[in-house]
């Protein structure tokens, strides 16, 4: 195979002498190729010698350069973490029992550490912890919304001392105890008072005798007109006269009124009436009525009953009202006879507390 001066030849690559005989293609397969076009066989070794100015790898089997190893390995010499360490379940040995607060503790230090608490919280628990088999509190106990359960059921509470907590079912016993006995003073109270404030029926005339129509016992007898003096208005109210001796009230009329004022406002549950002892004067059509001020007045009763002038006896009747007044008229609107029409006996029969 010819060359020229400079070393140069003609033959394919592969067949080129580049030095002491020797072709390309055996410096290939016993060298390393600076382009990296080849791959080693074997371990290379350096001799104590570097590999330098090799980027940091960034494939798994690439070589590490001290920069890529120092910024990310920790040193045996000592580190700082700048991440969570994961052993994956393997244990760190050798350690020095900590110094520092935040130092890894040992598992011999623990033990000791452990074993000094117990003691220690045996203490606490002793005089802090509340006792199972009993125990008193020095301070409140904030329950914070919970309950205690399984408290003792003492009822009736003739064992119970007081001071000790009550279940919920002693309680409840307790109150619906307190509870029917507060309805039943309650119902005693209402009907007491019902008792005391219900009005009672008096069955004792109201009216007393009168010896004047302005009487000295407070009662003022009025009427719309009398026949003689002998037939004043209280003659009504006087049945220890005889009639024309102002034992009746007569008026020459065959309508009238007759009135009776009292001491103060009353309620009547009855009124007794009886026409003038005269045969055939029959009163056929009347009305009672109250009045507060003698003016106004409500009728209370009106009836067609005949109050007979020949009758011996008043005749009753009832009268339905709640309202108390001071005035009551008895209103004849009509009758039968001649005049000299008149009333014998006006009692009222009042409600009282």
């Amino acid at each position: 195979m010819s060359v020229n001066i400079f070393g140069k030849t003609n033959v394919g690559s592969s067949q080129r002498v580049i030095s002491g005989g020797v072709t390309l293609s055996q410096a290939i397969n016993t060298f390393l190729r600076r382009d990296g076009k080849n791959a080693a066989d074997a371990n290379i070794n350096m001799d104590s010698h570097k590999i330098i100015n090799v980027l940091d790898p960034s494939d798994d089997q690439d070589a590490a350069t001290k920069h890529y190893v120092d910024t990310r390995a920790v040193s045996k010499t000592g580190d700082t973490m700048t991440g969570t360490l994961d052993m994956n379940g393997r244990a760190i040995t050798n350690l020095l029992d900590p110094s520092a607060a935040q130092g890894a503790a040992t598992k011999s230090y623990v033990d000791k550490q452990d074993s000094a608490q117990i003691i220690t919280l045996n203490s606490y628990v002793d005089t802090h912890a509340v006792s199972k088999s009993g125990d008193t509190m020095t301070g409140d106990l904030n329950m914070g919304g919970r309950m205690v359960k399984g408290l003792p059921v003492h009822y009736p509470p003739t064992t119970y001392l007081g001071s000790e907590a009550s279940s919920w079912s002693q309680v409840t016993q307790l109150v619906n105890a307190e509870v029917q006995n507060a309805i039943k003073i309650t119902k005693e109270l209402i009907t007491k008072e019902l008792i005391t404030n219900t009005p009672k029926k008096s069955y004792s005339g109201y009216v007393p005798i009168l010896e004047e129509n302005i009487s000295r016992t407070g009662f003022v007898a009025t009427a719309n007109a009398v026949t003689t003096d002998k037939y004043q208005a209280y003659g009504a109210f006087n049945n220890l006269n005889l009639d024309g001796s102002n034992g009746s009230w007569a008026t020459p009329a065959k309508k009238g009124w007759l009135q009776i004022k009292c001491p103060e406002p009353v309620t009547i549950w009855k009124v007794a009436l009886k026409a003038r002892a005269i045969d055939g004067k029959n009163i056929t059509e009347w009305t009672i009525s109250g009045s507060h001020d003698g003016k106004t007045f409500e009728p209370l009763l009106t009836s067609t009953t005949k109050l007979f002038g020949s009758a011996n006896a008043p005749l009753f009747f009832d009268i339905s009202t709640t309202t108390a007044y001071q005035y009551y008229r008895l209103a004849i609107q009509a009758s039968t006879g001649a005049g000299d029409l008149g009333v014998q006996v006006m009692q009222l029969y009042v409600l009282s507390t």
